[in-house]
């Protein structure tokens, strides 16, 4: 009887063993797709780096049986800011494949020191010159806080309202701005500067289209051919547009 116990103990012991220390049961090779402005060798390379440990100082992390995929995935997104997901697969071959999708820039994101490129949800993925006008989107925040590459930047609402601004202008004002800024965050008010050398103030609580709207009408009945001596126009009460001339 106690015999047949030891032998069962054995051969569970003896597998669990196989199962997590085998060499032949272990991720030998690393694929990656999709990577474009990443390299695959940075990923490959981390990649190794984070599997050369062990789990719980005992299973070694690149055991095939016993990978983890989550908490990779989520250290993979947290070194590289610039991938947006991350899928990985293994088969018992033991090669690990990591598909990877990147963060497209939707704006210009500067502080007082530098500018980084910043996706839809707000977050800072990498550098970036300083471009103001033309076709770039660029927020100007001179709130003085100190930000880096991984951070959330701003909302995903003021991204959006942002950038609902910017086409509603262009398509039906005609109008194009050099930069939207930020005196302070978190701020409700977001000022847009033209390339007429003057301002627009906007709350980002209301709705973009209705605050163009209301700029469009003031500027045909109102303005009319003195744009050039606006200083500001101010969209952030009502449908209203209040403005100042220079």
């Amino acid at each position: 009887m106690w015999l047949s116990v030891t032998a069962v103990l054995v051969i569970v012991a003896g597998a669990v063993y196989a199962l997590c220390f085998s060499p032949y049961l272990r991720i030998k090779e690393i694929k990656v797709e999709g990577a474009q402005k990443v390299s695959e060798e940075e990923i490959v390379s981390f990649s190794r780096q984070a599997l050369a440990d062990r789990e719980q100082w005992i299973i070694p992390k690149d055991s095939l049986f016993f990978f983890a995929e989550q908490k990779f995935e989520d250290l993979l997104l947290k070194q590289i800011p610039l991938i947006k997901s991350v899928e990985v697969a293994r088969n018992i071959s033991g090669s690990l494949l990591i598909k990877v999708q990147e963060r497209q820039k939707a704006i210009i994101y500067c502080d007082m020191r530098q500018c980084y490129n910043i996706d839809d949800s707000g977050l800072i993925f990498e550098e970036a010159p300083a471009v103001y006008g033309g076709m770039a989107i660029a927020l100007k925040d001179n709130s003085g806080r100190e930000i880096k590459i991984g951070d959330q930047a701003v909302g995903p609402e003021l991204i959006s309202f942002i950038k609902d601004v910017w086409h509603s202008l262009n398509e039906r004002v005609n109008l194009n701005l050099i930069y939207f800024e930020l005196s302070s965050y978190p701020a409700v008010e977001v000022d847009a500067i033209t390339v007429e050398d003057w301002k627009i103030i906007l709350d980002q609580n209301r709705s973009a289209v209705d605050q163009v709207a209301a700029l469009k009408l003031v500027l045909d009945e109102k303005i009319k051919d003195q744009r050039d001596k606006l200083e500001y126009v101010d969209l952030r009460v009502g449908n209203r547009a209040y403005y100042k001339m220079k």
